[in-house]
């Protein structure tokens, strides 16, 4: 009996061993995580910390990287942006045994040692710190990476000069007059040492010619300053007689040349960097395009005349054509009257005309460009240049001429020679607009939506998209506008060009058109159509549409942009009287349109009309109705400048 016992006792000492054993086991499975796990999870905090600095959660982050940093001191991430951090608050204790910590695993890494100088250094014993950083640099051999550090931390440190010295006694001892070169002329460029700076930046071309466009970009970027111009030219001209015929440094030159204006020098320096560069066409191309751009446009043309003028050109005659038609269009649309209907909700893509208003059909520069891009598919049939010539030949034809039919078969031709991508994609959104031009509205969503399957994820399906909810705000479904208006600023996103004409769309509607009773709703009908006739530019039949809309409805919601509206037509035609009495309704409310209505009474009358004594009577009555105008400023520049302006004018 005595022994059953014990051999029971036995048995539940093992069981008790045995279950023992398996819970601590449990315990140790449960709590053990592999070196992967650990790794992952330290990155995501190292992340999360990153993003707490980046909105400015400083003291957030810096929890983190204590942690991250006691976990993994050997870890340099961590080391560098706790440090970083550390240094800032001039937590020097803490520093210290940071950088102390982080030595002990990485004894030979040289940014730590140099950051253990800095340390020295600011908390005030700066014959330690040079000493310090002496005898490392010394013991490392003068390591260009030890260098680096060390004329880096010198610069945060606000030493100039001597973080200058390092970079010149490293160049002895190396005997290279290039090392750091770029490091160099970054720092002679942030001290205001343009010329310095300029010298050390043609060092640093010399390394690899290449490098010459990155110096020539930082150059462009010193001040607007005559005198500095002369003397980095000099530089640069005497850089180029030193090397043989490198491309790269005339064409530096004639980047420079082109920023202060000595265009016809540009335009020589481009011809050598062509005949180094075999003629491709490809920079004498692109200073065309700047002049251009920079309303330059004589230049331009006769840049564009001598492409298509020398024979070693050849290859570049297309471009240069297509580029002469467009220098034509551009003059002559510089040249082109003000016009009233850019001032409603200014530049939104919902509220401004396709058309172009005030150009001759007869004009000398649109007879030009039609007669280039005619050769131009004369003589290259068949080509991604046809396509292109086609299609601006369709754009001159509708915007400007307002010829939709002429229009719609140059589009269509140029769909068809289907060798150019962008042209194809730029038909089918203007295939869109002939539709609502036409009025032809119900026609235009089942095109959209075919195309739009199509180019799913493409930019033109987003310009289709815009198209379809203009068409919902002619045709009234302001319902489904307002619901489609927020998918449509999905698919755009924050950054497009077009979000904010979307949301502007979005604030109108819901403040003009959804509101107020029914009466509101049936002038809004004819407010929409009224806007559909100014888009296709029926503009004396969007006059009466408005006349009779603000007289039978003259206390509704919306009367308040018709009037806008009705003013721009006024104003179009050029009718003052009739432009005065439509303004003194908008003023006598005393509302949103109204300091924007004088400013486009001045402005027109100042720069269509010529008449600056009518514009300052406008540009008056703004400033004294509205003195807190963000306009204000503008008119006051303005009136002083006014030769016949008033005295009192002259006074503001």
């Amino acid at each position: 009996m005595k022994n059953r016992k014990i051999y029971h006792l036995k048995n539940y000492h093992k069981i008790g061993l045995l279950v023992f054993a398996c819970g601590f086991q449990l315990i140790a499975q449960q709590s053990w995580k592999s070196p992967e796990v650990i790794k992952r999870e330290l990155d995501t905090k190292y992340r999360l910390a990153i993003q707490y600095e980046q909105q400015g959660q400083i003291d957030r982050a810096l929890d983190i990287y204590r942690y991250l940093f006691d976990q993994d001191p050997a870890n340099t991430n961590y080391y560098s942006r706790f440090t970083y951090r550390l240094f800032e608050l001039k937590n020097y204790d803490r520093l210290e045994h940071v950088i102390s910590t982080y030595l002990r695993y990485k004894p030979k890494d040289e940014t730590a040692l140099v950051d253990l100088g800095k340390l020295y250094f600011s908390r005030g014993d700066t014959v330690l710190a040079e000493q310090h950083w002496e005898n490392y640099w010394k013991v490392g051999k003068y390591s260009q990476s030890y260098t680096r550090s060390l004329f880096n931390c010198l610069i945060s440190l606000r030493q100039y000069d001597r973080a200058e010295e390092v970079i010149v006694i490293a160049r002895e001892y190396y005997g290279k007059e290039d090392l750091f070169a770029i490091e160099l002329a970054n720092f002679q460029m942030m001290r205001g040492n343009y010329i310095k700076s300029t010298q050390e930046y043609l060092i640093y071309g010399r390394q690899n010619h290449r490098n010459y466009q990155f110096a020539g970009n930082q150059i462009l970027r010193f001040p607007n300053d005559s005198s500095l111009f002369v003397q980095i030219d000099s530089l640069i001209q005497l850089e180029i007689s030193q090397t043989k015929g490198i491309p790269e440094l005339y064409e530096l030159r004639a980047d420079l040349l082109f920023r202060f204006k000595h265009y016809d020098t540009a335009v020589e320096q481009t011809m050598i960097v062509e005949s180094l560069r075999d003629n491709k066409g490809n920079t004498v191309l692109d200073l065309a395009a700047d002049l251009l751009n920079i309303g330059e446009f004589t230049l331009a043309e006769q840049l564009y005349t001598t492409i298509i003028k020398k024979p070693e050109f050849r290859g570049a005659v297309p471009k240069a054509l297509l580029g002469l038609a467009d220098a034509f269009e551009k003059e002559m649309l510089a040249e082109q009257k003000y016009s009233p209907f850019d001032y409603f909700y200014r530049d939104n893509f919902f509220f401004v005309p396709e058309y172009i208003y005030g150009v001759d059909a007869g004009d000398y520069y649109i007879g030009r460009a039609f007669s280039i891009y005619d050769s131009v598919i004369v003589t290259l049939p068949k080509s991604a240049y046809t396509a292109k010539a086609l299609y601006r030949l369709a754009e001159l034809r509708f915007r400007i001429l307002h010829d939709i039919d002429g229009a719609e078969r140059l589009y269509t031709d140029a769909l068809k020679s289907g060798l150019d991508t962008e042209t194809r994609n730029q038909c089918i959104v203007r295939q869109v607009d002939l539709l609502i031009a036409r009025g032809e509205l119900k026609e235009l969503q089942p095109y959209i939506r075919k195309n739009r399957a199509k180019y799913e994820g493409q930019t033109v399906e987003k310009l289709l998209a815009l198209r379809y909810l203009l068409g919902l705000y002619y045709q009234g479904e302001l319902d489904s506008l307002l619901t489609y208006s927020n998918d449509l600023l999905g698919l755009l996103g924050v950054s497009d060009p077009y979000f904010n004409d979307v949301i502007e769309l979005q604030n109108f509607i819901e403040q003009f058109l959804v509101s107020g009773n029914s009466e509101n709703r049936s002038a809004v009908r004819d407010y929409l159509k009224s806007e559909l006739l100014i888009r296709q530019s029926k503009l004396s039949e969007a006059r009466e549409v408005l006349t009779y809309l603000l007289e039978n409805y003259k206390d509704t919601e919306i009367a308040l942009p018709a009037r806008y509206r009705l003013l721009q037509i006024d104003l179009f035609f050029s009718d003052r009287e009739q432009a005065e009495m439509t303004l003194s309704f908008i003023l006598s409310g005393g509302n949103q349109f109204a300091d924007d209505a004088l400013y486009m009474m001045g402005e027109l009358a100042q720069f269509r009309d010529r008449d600056t004594q009518y514009a300052a009577r406008w540009y008056q009555i703004l400033l004294e109705q509205y003195p807190n105008s963000f306009m204000k400023d503008e008119i006051r520049k303005r009136l002083r400048s006014m030769p016949a302006a008033p005295q009192n004018a002259q006074e503001l």
